[in-house]
């Protein structure tokens, strides 16, 4: 387990084996429940412990990436007022990204530019990059999906579980730029980001589908 500080912001990396030891499980931590909280007060506390010293960081907003090396990386940071959203949003958006390693972007970049020439390219798909963006409200959601302006609209879907609204989005297509304007949008209205299979097959096991497809487009029309 391994804690840092940037200002206001408080991170811990946590390991599969490390989150058992203190009596939790992975489904525990993102199925947004109430073990969720209870496991995200404890790790608030120990960093508390760690750095000596209590933190004033009034309503804490927190946020869980699954790492590519399989750790969590659990982000805990004041809740931002006007004069702090910029750098809120900053850093969602770094989160957001650094959980995607660079050598997809590459990949993803070759396969665009070089395409399936061909034999040995032929079956070579960029890997899939799913994003998971957390509401507690519909009319949010609602009001978020008439603001989202992309040139394509990527493959979107819509689950519900415990009573928070999962929207999928499948990045794999998207340029970098456009992650960075959808991550942006998303700080304003949703309270939770994640990256990675395992949260998408929780969702698609437990949840409850709303809508399978062209989710974003259909709330545009409500």
């Amino acid at each position: 387990m391994e804690f840092s500080r940037d200002g206001k912001t408080i991170r811990c990396v946590i390991s599969e084996e490390e989150i058992e030891e203190l009596g939790y499980t992975i489904d525990d931590i993102i199925s947004n429940g109430a073990r969720t909280q209870e496991f995200m007060n404890q790790i608030f506390d120990m960093a508390e412990e760690e750095f000596q010293t209590k933190f004033d960081l009034g309503i804490k907003a927190v946020r869980a990436d699954i790492l590519p090396d399989h750790t969590i990386s659990l982000t805990f940071s004041e809740h931002p007022g006007s004069e702090g959203m910029m750098e809120h949003i900053k850093d969602i958006v770094n989160g957001l990204l650094n959980t995607i390693p660079k050598q997809k972007w590459d990949e993803i970049k070759a396969i665009k530019e070089n395409g399936n020439k061909s034999g040995d390219d032929e079956g070579v798909h960029p890997p899939k990059i799913i994003v998971l963006f957390a509401f507690e409200d519909l009319d949010i959601l609602i009001r978020y999906a008439k603001n989202v302006q992309v040139e394509q609209m990527p493959f979107n879907q819509l689950y519900k579980l415990d009573n928070i609204y999962f929207l999928m989005i499948d990045m794999t297509d998207c340029e970098e730029l456009e992650v960075k304007r959808l991550s942006a949008l998303t700080d304003e209205y949703a309270t939770d980001i994640f990256v990675g299979a395992e949260k998408r097959a929780f969702i698609y096991e437990h949840g409850k589908p709303i809508l399978t497809e062209r989710a974003l487009e259909q709330l545009k029309e409500i």
